[in-house]
């Protein structure tokens, strides 16, 4: 239980349904409760294929990077001249610091070697400052300072988030981006989310909303332990964060970008996670008794990961197998996704790692992107 709690806040209400959710996840929800986890891990898999906007296109050209860590295609973002890298951003927007607060936070130490291998490859990159376990709107604010220098100075701006960071972008895309100059805008090429909570945590929900005995004791626990912080930004990343009236304003406000997803679906026979990643059975109590489940990473349900059909921007979805230690996994051909600095069955990320992700991802992104 302590080892989640790096990553949790009370809440009094207690939710008996959940909040309506994207027409895919409420589709594997149901396939869920009807055909168990297995038939809806499998079926998920084929709908986030079909979803996918760029055909397959997107998945099979970073397998091949992947694999070739010299091998720059030549349509690539990392084939370009120079000077225009240098033009290009890079903003890393990190999640939350998870586990204990007087360990290596190896999560944000991963997305700095991502940051570092980024520079050396010639794009302008920024590592941007966020409160750990800070509120969506606090975390949203200190994006929305920084990004202003940021389009202001790029020619072109790519934002790579990765788990709770989803939220604190989506939030910043809806308000603080949404008031920059349309010139400024039109500068966002494309949103990478690393199993983001991009429509809200399943885990998240249950902790701060169930009134189990396991998530009360989990509360008052954090409460107790002088961890309250943690419970309010469970809260934040609990549900969707997209509002029903600026949702389908994102193909307006940002007519040149393209959203790319990393979803992890569970890499189990039985439809749930192989790896640990944090106790195994407070996650099967998540399972048995949220108002509703399906095939999760350990934090968010794959189906949750990508985008709600409401958000009217091109998608490419790379769908992937293992947790939501996303760079501990395997792609769909089972390829590694970091083969040379990851190991199975060892779950603890090292920096090394996310540099070896962010090369292969640039080394493959198209230059179509920039157009």
């Amino acid at each position: 239980m302590a080892g989640l709690c790096g990553c949790a806040g009370p809440r009094q209400k207690v939710v008996t349904s959940p909040p309506p959710a994207s027409a895919l996840l409420a589709e594997a929800r149901v396939v869920t409760r009807r055909e168990g986890l297995p038939a809806a891990k499998d079926h998920l898999v084929a709908r986030l294929a079909a979803a996918d906007d760029s055909g397959g296109a997107l998945e099979r050209r970073v397998i091949t990077t992947t694999a070739d860590s010299s091998l720059i295609l030549p349509d690539s973002l990392a084939a370009m001249a120079p000077e225009r890298r240098g033009r290009t951003a890079l903003a890393i927007i990190p999640g939350t610091r998870a586990g204990n607060q007087n360990a290596r936070d190896r999560t944000r130490e991963c997305l700095e070697g991502a940051a570092a291998q980024s520079r050396v490859m010639g794009f302008a990159t920024h590592f941007l400052k966020t409160e750990a376990r800070g509120t969506i709107e606090q975390n949203a604010d200190l994006v929305a300072t920084q990004m202003r220098g940021i389009f202001a100075g790029s020619d072109a701006v790519i934002i790579l988030m990765l788990s709770k960071g989803a939220h604190d972008v989506i939030h910043y895309l809806q308000r603080g981006g949404a008031e920059l100059p349309a010139a400024h805008r039109r500068k966002l090429v494309a949103v990478i989310s690393l199993a983001g909570t991009v429509q809200g945590s399943v885990v998240a929900e249950w902790l701060v909303a169930s009134g189990r005995p396991l998530a009360s004791m989990t509360r008052s626990w954090l409460t107790i332990s002088g961890q309250g912080d943690a419970i309010t930004m469970l809260q934040s990343i609990s549900e969707t964060p997209w509002l029903p009236a600026l949702a389908p304003e994102m193909d307006r406000l940002y007519p040149r970008l393209t959203w790319v997803s990393i979803a992890m679906v569970p890499d189990g026979a039985d439809g749930r996670i192989r790896e640990r990643l944090w106790s195994p059975y407070l996650r099967r109590r998540i399972e048995k008794t949220a108002p509703a489940y399906s095939p999760s990473d350990g934090l968010v349900e794959s189906a949750a990961s990508v985008l709600p059909e409401t958000v009217r921007v091109p998608e490419w979805i790379v769908g992937a197998y293992g947790s939501h230690a996303m760079p501990n996994g395997s792609y769909r051909d089972g390829s590694r996704i970091a083969p040379r600095t990851t190991e199975p069955g060892r779950e603890k990320l090292e920096p090394e790692t996310g540099g070896e992700v962010i090369s292969a991802y640039l080394r493959a992104l198209p230059q179509s992107l920039l157009r």
